[in-house]
C-alpha cells in the first residue's frame, strides 16, 4: 500500500469544498479545518495512512494495513 501521509492540503480541501458546496472562502476554510482535523484523528487512530485527491477530484482515504486485514481477512 502507498505510504502517503497527506497529499491533499488544507488549501486544496478548502478549494474543493468551495467549488462543491458554493461556500465562501471563510466558510470553506472553517469546514476544511474540520475535515483535516478528522483525517488526522483517523490517521492517529490507525484507521488510515493518508489521503489524497484522485484523478476525478474525489478525496480518497488510504486505509491502514490493519483495516484492510479486517475488511479482507483471507488475503
Amino acid at each position: 500500500m502507498a505510504d502517503v501521509s497527506q497529499s491533499a492540503s488544507l488549501a486544496s480541501i478548502a478549494a474543493y469544498l468551495k467549488l462543491t458546496y458554493q461556500y465562501d472562502q471563510d466558510t470553506a476554510l472553517v469546514e476544511a479545518k474540520s475535515v483535516m482535523k478528522n483525517l488526522v484523528q483517523m490517521r492517529q487512530k490507525g484507521f488510515i495512512t493518508g489521503w489524497y485527491f484522485d484523478e476525478n477530484g474525489h478525496l480518497e482515504l488510504l486505509p491502514s494495513d490493519h483495516v484492510m486485514e479486517q475488511i479482507n481477512p483471507n488475503k
